[in-house]
């Protein structure tokens, strides 16, 4: 049953791709051209100095759109960093987007959503039963937006110049839903028509849960936890949590939000830091201050319980058809050797790539 779904959950993930794609091939035609720097970096209270960080170094020219970029991993307090790039070319045939991953050291680009193979959706099968255990997140619930006013003049409003402009700051109040993802190990009673269809009988025997290091503990001594100890715990992994993000809006901004917030919906599939950014634009309360005209030029958001995420966009230039930037955009198309994504992608070896295709959540 899990494999049957989990297949239909593939050709839904292509559609979907494929879907988005078109929208957003569509909407870069349309687009002027321009040159602009996404910086993103992690802060954690007294280690942000050890924290990963990036520039997203956007070049977007008629329906073609190339982001470099250099964060690979973080291992042991340290970044590891290549010379990548993400090109999004429009392909006549399609009308579609061709989404290409470059290496630039190695000279090898491939297609980073190529459909996994027999083995490999085995291997990911093979981890979802055995319920592996993927990273917490959050989902927000509830944002509100407030002007941010002088401690010394309640009605001034505070404002800061960030990379040439003159931003507004706003605080915005977020509820949001914790989950650090529990996974458990669930035994039933043998079942009959009778104690299946009788909602006043429990029909579980136990769980065992990955998600507590008492209830892992147990698990590896091959104890049998009372239902409702492991119950309470399972739902206390679980739970609201009032926190506070930053943001500075430029008004009238030569960057339009709408184009900010395609890009990095096509970059997002592929970044998981983009993909936060992207949770955040298209927040109903942010949406308010896009209609308005205003964009966003810094955000500090929770990137989950104990990290923070700020990105910020500069050097925004737009560009002409003579400029030398335009000209030499897809130069790393031209001369790249095509791979396919499993010569480039191990999921076989590498647990935490593969883990990406586990959690379908």
């Amino acid at each position: 049953m899990v494999e049957i779904l989990y297949r239909f959950y593939l050709i839904r993930r292509e559609e979907k791709l494929r879907t988005k794609a078109l929208i957003v091939a569509n909407y870069l035609k349309g687009m002027k051209d321009f040159y602009v720097e996404l910086k993103w970096k992690v802060k954690i209270p007294l280690l942000s100095f050890l924290c990963p960080n990036d520039t997203f170094k956007i070049t977007k020219y008629q329906g073609n759109t190339r982001a470099d970029f250099t964060f690979v991993d973080y291992k042991r307090l340290s970044v590891i960093r290549k010379q990548l790039s993400y090109f999004l070319k429009f392909n006549e045939k399609t009308k579609g987007i061709d989404f290409i991953r470059v290496d630039r050291e190695k000279n090898e680009c491939y297609d980073p959503f190529e459909n996994l193979d027999e083995e490999e959706i085995q291997l990911v099968l093979k981890d979802i039963m055995n319920k592996q255990r993927m990273n917490g997140s959050f989902k927000i619930l509830e944002c509100k937006l407030e002007e941010n006013n002088s401690f010394f003049d309640k009605n001034k409003k505070i404002f800061e110049e960030i990379h040439g402009f003159m931003a507004q700051q706003y605080t915005l109040n977020l509820n949001v839903r914790l989950d650090r993802n529990p996974t458990e190990i669930i035994e039933y009673i043998d079942l009959n028509e009778d104690n299946y269809l009788n909602e006043k009988i429990n029909i579980i025997k136990y769980i065992q849960s990955f998600g507590d290091k008492e209830l892992h503990k147990g698990l590896q001594d091959g104890l049998h936890i009372k239902n409702d100890t492991v119950i309470k715990g399972i739902k206390e992994l679980e739970k609201e949590k009032k926190m506070k993000a930053t943001v500075w809006v430029v008004h009238n901004s030569p960057i339009n939000s709408e184009d900010a917030v395609h890009l990095i919906e096509s970059i997002a599939s592929a970044n998981e830091f983009m993909d936060k950014v992207l949770e955040f634009f298209h927040h109903p309360d942010i949406k308010k201050i896009i209609d308005n005209n205003g964009f966003p030029i810094k955000v500090e958001i929770p990137y989950n319980i104990f990290i923070d995420l700020t990105f910020s966009f500069d050097k925004y230039t737009e560009i002409t058809p003579d400029n030398p930037l335009a000209v030499n955009i897809f130069d790393p198309l031209k001369t790249c050797v095509r791979k396919t994504r499993k010569e480039v992608q191990d999921i076989k070896t590498n647990y935490k790539l593969r883990a990406g295709y586990t959690n379908i959540r």
